[in-house]
């Protein structure tokens, strides 16, 4: 039979002796598991079959340099944790996981941050920083070397301003340590450096990470991600990207504004097919303009390698196709990034992409654990991870959860012109038996877009027949991500048509254009005057 024993030991006084002591019971025979080490609480959670004295383990723990006190049996697995070390820990220092270790220090908690690679995760390392600020210097005419060292030191600026310095302010609360962190039972985690720590709770904001497809012949070609083609050292001279989302749309632009001749290859029938077919048109035509060439309704079939040159065989329909590009890009979705958690000893489900399951209040089917951010299969928006990091901590260490509200989360996407969406599109609509209906208008024919000679754009907007409130939007428009908060705000406060023609909105400009969608429900746009109202 397995006990569990807590061990009283005297003579430790780092991390280091923790590893050391762990290592040294580890060798009696009939330890099955080392639990825990606390040098700052002085114990020792173990467990051992029968047979295995205290006189054992004293002499073992001699040997290691330290004394045993007093040894006791914990009856109730849960005792384990019954002091933990931390309040929360944290696993995960992006975005979300800071958001939540920030509200667990002024909760007044003690917090532990663990992050295995760079502080502050993705989006200000190798995702929305770095490729924003490619996007805006990418029409700038700016050479790639001058782009490259600006975008380092961008990066390096705010890694230090927002999250280096942020932490330093909450140092009496928030515990940062560089380590990869695993969970070797459902109360505690061993770092890589072999220390074992508890925590009240745990919250994981470990992230996502780019997937492959599997095709044969990828592992030839040096794939690239999003991460290798924003921080590759020399513009390839031609470049293609298997993907028709965000991802692939701002990159595809940039990359082709910078010189290189690039190909998108799109699984599905269009671009951005989770928009409305009025706006992966508009998209479509504006990239065939630019000299982007689109090719949709493909399926991959294998990849290979001549020479300094990168092959894709596909097929469209029927036919069997190639094309030949010096790099290429897959944007081809996101998995958890969860293979050093070990969630099997912590009996923490995933879904079939390998993200984290959790119920409303964002917590696991381990009740001490809750997870935010893109580990979720939640919008994979760092707006969004933040709001969970947030959440998270607040619904696991207080008595008021909180749901969050996924109805009026704006997406943009940074292209020329952008993209952006909010709410309930018409096809969902549809899908939901909401009775909707809908009007799309050219972005020419508003005073703003007269005045400023802007042709490149559509707005649409959906509202729901039996309330009169607008449920949704989608713009493409040079401010659509600026327009699009309008609506989000009214989306949010559960305005009518009618409120939003009652709004003023300033003249000339590009927001207007949603008071002017809102009249046309019932007008003809091109019988009204410029100041409709």
């Amino acid at each position: 039979m397995t006990e569990i024993r807590k061990l009283k030991i005297s003579g430790m006084s780092c991390v280091h002796c923790e590893k050391t002591l762990a290592k040294a019971l580890g060798k009696v025979l009939g330890v099955d598991s080392i639990e825990r080490v606390s040098w700052e609480n002085n114990e020792a959670i173990i467990r051992i079959s029968d047979g295995v004295s205290q006189d054992d383990l004293s002499k073992q723990v001699k040997k290691a340099g330290y004394r045993l006190e007093k040894v006791s049996t914990l009856s109730d697995p849960g005792q384990i944790n019954e002091n933990p070390e931390f309040d929360v820990v944290i696993i995960g220092g992006g975005s979300a996981g800071f958001s939540a270790a920030i509200k667990a220090a002024e909760l007044g908690k003690r917090a532990a941050l663990i992050e295995s690679g760079t502080i502050g995760g993705t989006c200000v390392n190798i995702g929305c920083v770095p490729s924003k600020f490619i996007i805006g210097e990418a029409f700038s005419g700016n050479s790639w070397e001058k782009i490259k060292a600006d975008r380092d030191k961008l990066v390096a600026m705010l890694q230090y301003e927002k999250y280096q310095n942020v932490l330093e302010s909450y140092s009496g609360n928030i515990t940062y340590i560089h380590e990869t962190a695993s969970f070797i039972n459902k109360d505690s985690i061993r770092l890589s450096n072999g220390r074992i720590i508890t925590g009240g709770k745990y919250i994981l904001t470990t992230g996502s990470k780019p997937q492959f497809p599997e095709i044969s012949g990828i592992s030839e070609i040096d794939p690239l991600d999003s991460t290798g083609l924003l921080f590759i050292e020399e513009l390839p001279e031609s470049l293609l990207i298997v993907g028709g989302r965000f991802i692939a749309l701002e990159l595809g632009q940039v990359f082709s504004n910078l010189g290189v001749k690039v190909t998108i290859l799109q699984r599905s029938s269009r671009l951005i097919p989770q928009y409305d077919p009025i706006i992966s048109e508009t998209i479509e035509q504006i990239f065939l303009s630019q000299g982007i060439k689109v090719i949709t309704g493909t399926k991959l079939l294998s990849a290979s390698k001549k020479g300094n040159k990168k092959i894709l065989r596909y097929k469209v329909q029927s036919e069997e196709r190639e094309v030949s590009g010096d790099q290429i890009l897959f944007s081809t979705g996101r998995s958890g990034n969860i293979e050093s958690l070990n969630l099997a000893a912590a009996e923490v489900k995933l879904d079939s992409s390998k993200h984290i399951v959790t119920d409303a209040f964002l917590r696991t089917s381990n009740p001490k654990i809750f997870a935010a951010g893109d580990v979720l299969d939640t919008p994979g928006l760092v707006y969004v991870a933040a709001k969970e990091g947030q959440t998270a901590l607040r619904n696991a260490l207080s008595k008021e959860p909180h749901v969050l509200d996924y109805n009026a989360v704006p997406e943009v996407i940074f292209t020329r012109p952008q993209i952006a969406r909010v709410g309930v599109s018409e096809k969902d609509a549809v899908a939901k038996n909401i009775p909707v209906s809908t009007t799309s208008f050219s972005i020419a024919d508003t005073p703003y877009g007269l005045v400023n000679n802007d042709k490149k754009g559509v707005v649409k907007l959906i509202k729901n027949i039996d309330s009169g409130q607008l449920i949704g939007a989608e713009i493409i428009a040079s401010d659509a991500g600026n327009m699009i908060q309008s609506v989000t705000i009214a989306i949010k406060a559960g305005m009518t048509i009618e409120d939003l023609i009652d709004t003023y909105f300033p003249y000339l400009t590009a927001v207007e254009g949603i008071k002017l969608g809102a009249i046309i429900f019932g007008k003809d746009v091109h019988k009204l005057s410029c100041c409709a109202s």
